[in-house]
């Protein structure tokens, strides 16, 4: 459990934002109790959002998950490719999953959480290589896999119906979430957008309604460990 100041979580997400948008409660909740937490981005780029009329350039994206990370007390997290946002699938499989075997292996994390794929090929290609790397193997401290959801998912060709689902109380730490999603400035939509500020913060209240509380993290569990 995360309030035991024991574990050493990873977090692995396919740009910066997505893990705010997926565990940004937990984050703050894991770093305040005194855990490790080791966040992984695979990309960053230069890229011309939809929503906006300038290149966003990888350089700004890390600026933003740096600040993001400070907000929530994160100190260890870094971006793997420089220069593949939206491009992901232009890499090898081999050497995205050759990278995040290194990662974990160097790591050695008790928990780890993973984006359920969705309609963003970036995010359908993390969440493969993650299912590879995450091969059973001797040996392995491993307690939880997990996957995080993010609003956009409400788009998805496909859905988890067997797996366990896991929930986060984020009631105490909802204006932490939201506020390092803000630090994300570049990722900025409007209120009626589903990754706005007012609706991610409308998802966890959904999320938590769903448990009795007034907001929460919902995860979709792939393995669990009881020790």
């Amino acid at each position: 459990m995360i309030t035991s100041g024991m574990e050493r979580i990873l977090i692995i997400a396919p740009h910066a934002d997505d893990e705010v948008l997926g565990c940004g409660g937990l984050i703050e909740k894991a770093c305040r109790f005194n855990n490790h937490v080791k966040v992984v981005v695979m990309t960053v780029g230069d890229v011309k959002h939809p929503h906006s009329t300038e290149i966003v350039t990888g350089e700004t994206r890390k600026k933003e998950l740096k600040d993001a990370m400070g907000f929530l007390g994160c100190t260890d997290f870094g971006v793997v490719y420089n220069d593949k946002d939206s491009i992901l699938d232009t890499v090898p499989r081999l050497e995205i999953i050759s990278k995040l075997d290194e990662i974990i292996t160097n790591y050695l994390p008790t928990m780890i959480f993973i984006p359920l794929p969705s309609y963003h090929q970036d995010h359908n290609i993390l969440f493969e290589s993650c299912f590879a790397a995450l091969r059973p193997k001797p040996n392995q401290l491993i307690k939880l896999i997990a996957m995080y959801e993010y609003p956009l998912i409400s788009w998805q060709y496909q859905k988890f119906w067997n797996t366990g689902e896991l929930y986060v109380d984020i009631t105490d730490t909802i204006q932490k979430k939201i506020g390092a999603f803000q630090m994300h400035k570049s990722q900025m939509r409007p209120p009626n957008h589903l990754i706005s500020p007012e609706n991610v913060k409308k998802w966890a209240e959904m999320r938590g309604m769903e448990i009795g509380v007034a907001y929460a993290e919902k995860y979709y569990i792939l393995r669990s460990q009881i020790l």
